[in-house]
This record gives C-alpha cells, sequence and structure tokens, in this order.
C-alpha cells in the first residue's frame, strides 16, 4: 500500500491527543456532572416549546429519563399544597409558557384547557 493518505498512523501518535488511565478518566468524568459542570444552569432547563423544568428525580412527575418536573407544576402544586392529580394540567393565563408566577398559572383538566384555548383564539 502506499505511503501518505492511507498510512497507518501509529497508536501513540501526537495527533491522537494523550491516553488516560482508567483512574483518570473516572475522576474526569465525576469532575464534570451536575454543579461541577461548566455549563451547569442551577439544574433548570428550557424545552423547545419554552417551558422550563427544574431537575427534581424524586417527584413523583419527574420524566423518565433526567428527572425533570415542569416548573408551573410545581408553581402550581405550592399553590395547591399538594402534588397535581393525574388528570390535572396547567395553564399559563397570558399565554407566555416560560412566565411561571403564581399569578399567571390555573389548575384545569385537558379538556377544560382545549376550551380556554379554543376561546384565546377568538
Amino acid at each position: 500500500m502506499p505511503k501518505g493518505v492511507y498510512e497507518r498512523i501509529p497508536e501513540k501518535h501526537a495527533m491522537w491527543g494523550k491516553y488516560h488511565s482508567e483512574k483518570t478518566k473516572t475522576k474526569i468524568s465525576k469532575a464534570n456532572k451536575g454543579k461541577n459542570h461548566p455549563n451547569w444552569k442551577g439544574g433548570q432547563k428550557k424545552d423547545t416549546h419554552g417551558y422550563v423544568f427544574v431537575l427534581m428525580p424524586e417527584h413523583p412527575r419527574a420524566n423518565n429519563n433526567k428527572g425533570y418536573v415542569r416548573r408551573a407544576h410545581l408553581v402550581a402544586e405550592k399553590m395547591l399544597g399538594r402534588y397535581l392529580y393525574p388528570e390535572e394540567i396547567t395553564h399559563h393565563k397570558n399565554g407566555i409558557v416560560d412566565d411561571d408566577g403564581p399569578e399567571n398559572i390555573e389548575v384545569t383538566t385537558q379538556s377544560k384547557h382545549s376550551s380556554l384555548h379554543r376561546k384565546m383564539k377568538n
């Protein structure tokens, strides 16, 4: 095989970077998780629709893969003094989904929520 582009690069070649021991790899992975991660935003994130989620893995409504709960649900639960029932959802009165102030959150059912949005459109 001709030398050049297809030449096999030695495994410990400088362009491959530094090789870390398993112990060092474990330290690196633990150091960059949660609050230690450079992109940590206090356990809050927004989804593609603009809803704000809070990291609470122990909450009954936490999503299965990452442990986040909608912040609007947490605000509603604090107002009610209990967890939301499975059939209850939150409605943002002013239509701004990241405005989770208690005055903007209303607890409703899916059918009532749909009628609220139909009225808002008309």
